[in-house]
């Protein structure tokens, strides 16, 4: 598969858009203009990680070379991986908005990253007609969503935009929505303590289209997916029904002290903007990394019984492969024999799925076990397998 084959690639329309952004910022065009991105990109990813306020985030968005930086590095990785989280929403679950003209509610949208992403995923799955409302507190990032959702969406999306608080709900618009993404905004609300974060859940949800979708996106960092984990299993097991990424309401096994927790690692092409302007920056931009949690009321086919869902990569080691999943709420450490298949096969065989992906074999439940063989082993479901219907 071509990355612009791929049902998580990031559009053309999209790069150009931003590209366009920085030429703008920069006074200069193509190259140039890139060149003059590396340093404030170099700003942001300090500011978000090494020199991360404790307690007030900068409208960096204010600044034209800020926000054109921020719109060709980080927005591609964010759009990204919430197009990841609907392949799994859409394609595994076979999740759709019930309305004619889906709304979508972007919190603390920023440009648009997550919420400009819903709506092009929407728009590939023949939704020719939608709403997309953004709330944030930078008047800037909100006049470049707008801009930039035309651009990459056209004109039969019709884009709202209010300035506002993701975490005081007072000030979002009063719906209801078919989608409501919420992308990396709990890790900027750290006075909300568990009973406050269910209390704000519940706020969305109220604002939520009957069988409409919220999706929670977090950095894939310990102390913010555990964040989102537990109240992922707080909402799971009552408030609401928890359709992705875990395949049931159990309570993930993975939190407590051990070394793993619960995260997205996913491959994707970076747009060649990205990639120029990483070349003295030096970034991992081979994959995206993220947290997710998405839950819904809509009427859904149940998934069929004994399914696995990676939470590790896939190892290769003689003769063998193995990897980590979950099911039905439990650990389990798979092998899966590779005896009579050349290298090239072992490698072909291992390619085709990875974390966070959904597999089945025969076997019952075990902390470790070791199939027969790799006929055993069955990919239920992978961004790959994902088309929009």
């Amino acid at each position: 598969m071509s990355p612009t084959d791929s049902p998580v690639a990031y559009p053309a329309e999209a790069e150009a858009f931003w590209v366009a952004q920085a030429e703008l910022a920069a006074e200069k065009v193509g190259d140039e203009a890139l060149e003059r991105m590396t340093p404030a990109v170099a700003h942001l990813s300090d500011l978000f990680t090494t020199e991360r306020p404790d307690k007030k985030f900068p409208d960096y968005f204010a600044d034209p070379r800020l926000l054109a930086a921020y719109g060709v590095f980080f927005l591609p990785q964010s759009f990204t991986r919430t197009s990841f989280a609907l392949a799994q929403i859409c394609g595994l679950r076979g999740w759709r908005p019930s309305s004619r003209i889906p709304a979508i509610l972007d919190l603390g949208s920023g440009p648009g990253s997550c919420g400009v992403a819903a709506a092009y995923r929407l728009r590939e799955a023949g939704y020719a007609q939608l709403g997309l409302y953004g709330v944030d507190k930078s008047p800037s990032a909100l006049s470049s969503m707008e801009s930039f959702a035309r651009a990459t969406l056209g004109e039969a999306v019709e884009t709202k935009t209010r300035i506002g608080d993701a975490s005081r709900p007072e000030t979002w618009p009063e719906g209801p929505f078919d989608i409501i993404v919420a992308g990396f905004v709990m890790n900027e609300m750290p006075q909300l303590d568990q009973a406050a974060l269910l209390r704000w859940f519940g706020e969305l949800k109220a604002k939520l289209a009957p069988g409409g979708l919220i999706l929670i996106l977090e950095p894939a960092l310990r102390v913010t997916a555990e964040r989102l984990q537990r109240l992922s299993d707080a909402v799971a097991a009552g408030e609401m029904t928890r359709i992705a990424p875990e395949l049931d309401a159990r309570p993930d096994p993975q939190l407590g002290p051990g070394e793993h927790w619960s995260h997205e690692t996913r491959a994707w092409e970076a747009p060649a903007s990205t990639e120029f302007v990483n070349r003295h920056l030096h970034r991992d931009l081979r994959e995206v990394r993220f947290s997710f949690a998405a839950f819904s009321d809509a009427k859904l086919a149940p998934l069929p019984g004994g399914l696995s869902r990676l939470i590790s990569d896939v190892q290769i080691i003689k003769g063998l492969i193995r990897f980590i999943t979950i099911r039905e709420g439990r650990v389990e450490s798979v092998e899966v024999p590779t005896r009579g298949l050349s290298k090239h096969e072992v490698k072909k065989l291992a390619a085709t799925f990875g974390r966070g992906d959904i597999v089945r074999h025969p076997h019952p439940a075990a902390p470790k076990l070791r199939l027969a063989n790799h006929e055993e082993l069955t990919v239920i479901w992978s961004p790959a397998s994902f088309r929009a219907p």
